[in-house]
């Protein structure tokens, strides 16, 4: 990046804790040693799993709400695109700070998966699954900046790999959705979700540490309508007119249509080639869910040692192959598990890899950055959804794969341009 940081935004960049007044109950904990990880950890399984639902359980959800799989490609399209409204919380995440944030994203989550289950109308469902969806775009970037401000760039790849560990861990819970959509119905899991939720939003506000401002702030800035807006239109210009921010924003894209070009229709894919049942369908995501907890922990130990972005260039690689190589091996239903580990492996480790390479990219805008990736990467995934129908025959998805791998042969050359910041 051809950016030089001045000495005032040094100073900016510079962090203490906030006055206890904002929460007096948590400000022992308001340290920077102490990153709430835990509390983050749980917060993000839960946000995580109505995404996973919608996309495993897709065929079921579309049964159960009497629409086509296409029109169920286009409940996922629209959750995806809701990304873009969750640009703002990335500035609101650096302006005002992550936690705030943070507590928002859960309270959205519970309103999202009650409604989903108490209003089984497709109209309906296009609202609540956005509201889910925005939830976990408020969250993350949020996230980013609160983990940000509390580790440096040497080893973030291990902090949040860990984090990421959250997106593994909430197939865990997949056996047991798939039990109860087969035996109860399709709502019941989100009913239980947002139920759960409700303590879930508590403990994030109650349990996290302080948000921290700038030195010489004492508080966060007052909310003006018209200050707020020019602040995060100031923050999207940091990181816009930045051509290495942009390589980095096409990152998150390319990724994400590779990944929902193949994932859309995998649920599909098993039951059509293997005729499994739904709830056979939860225990197969054990193995997606085993796959993805060795690519996150591998980011945790290997990026930071081996260098972010050379992991990435390795991960990727290896995903493009396994894209190419997974409608081949699918002759049994073990092969096309092990094919799917594979896969999924690599993907994890390029995803949750890529995460600390775009941390370091913008400190005093690391939220809006996080922000506009998740953006790019929703609408990406949003074409990805209805292009992966269309690309998708019955048992097949020979076509998925071919063009999941071109995508991620245009990511390769990418990151080759990609020079990492190190903030």
């Amino acid at each position: 990046m051809h950016h030089h940081p001045t000495d005032n935004e040094h100073i900016r960049s510079t962090r203490v804790p906030e006055p206890p007044s904002d929460r007096q109950a948590s400000s022992s904990r308001a340290t920077r040693g102490d990153t709430g990880l835990p509390v983050i950890l749980i917060a993000r399984i839960a946000l995580n799993v109505p995404l996973r639902l919608s996309h495993f359980f897709l065929p079921a959800i579309a049964r159960g709400l009497d629409i086509s799989l296409s029109a169920g490609g286009i409940l996922v399209s629209t959750s995806n695109l809701i990304g873009l409204v969750g640009l703002i919380f990335g500035g609101l995440s650096d302006r005002f700070g992550g936690r705030r944030v943070m507590v928002f994203g859960t309270g959205l989550f519970v309103a999202g998966a009650l409604l989903t289950a108490a209003v089984p109308r497709y109209g309906v469902a296009l609202v609540t699954f956005a509201l889910m969806s925005l939830a976990k775009s408020a969250f993350d970037p949020a996230l980013q900046v609160f983990l940000g401000q509390r580790i440096p760039y040497e080893r973030r790849g291990r902090v949040l790999g860990l984090a990421e560990l959250a997106w593994s861990l909430s197939l865990l819970v997949m056996p047991l959705c798939g039990w109860l959509i087969d035996v109860v119905s399709w709502r019941t899991p989100f009913l239980l979700l947002g139920l759960l939720g409700l303590p879930i939003a508590w403990l994030t506000w109650s349990a996290l540490p302080l948000d921290t401002r700038p030195v010489g702030e004492t508080n966060p800035p007052a909310w003006d309508l018209n200050e707020t807006v020019r602040a995060l239109a100031d923050l999207t210009r940091r990181v816009l007119v930045h051509h290495q921010s942009r390589l980095i924003l096409a990152t998150a894209g390319l990724i994400g249509f590779a990944q929902i070009n193949v994932l859309v229709v995998y649920g599909a894919w098993m039951e059509d080639r293997f005729g499994l049942s739904v709830t056979n369908l939860g225990l197969v995501t054990l193995v997606i869910g085993a796959a993805e907890l060795v690519g996150e922990l591998g980011v945790a130990l290997i990026s930071d040692r081996f260098g972010k972005r050379r992991s990435l260039i390795v991960s990727v690689s290896c995903t493009a192959l396994a894209y190419l190589a997974l409608p081949h091996i699918a002759g049994s239903l073990t092969y096309a598990l092990v094919g799917t580990a594979v896969m999924t492996l690599f993907f994890e480790f390029a995803v949750v890899g890529l995460l600390p390479l775009i941390s370091g990219a913008e400190a005093d805008a690391r939220g809006t950055i996080m922000a506009l990736s998740s953006a790019v990467g929703s609408v990406a995934s949003a074409i990805a959804a209805p292009v992966g129908v269309i690309l998708y025959s019955p048992g097949d998805i020979g076509l998925n794969g071919l063009v999941s791998a071109l995508a991620c042969v245009l990511l390769l050359v990418v990151l080759l341009q990609i020079r990492e910041q190190k903030r």
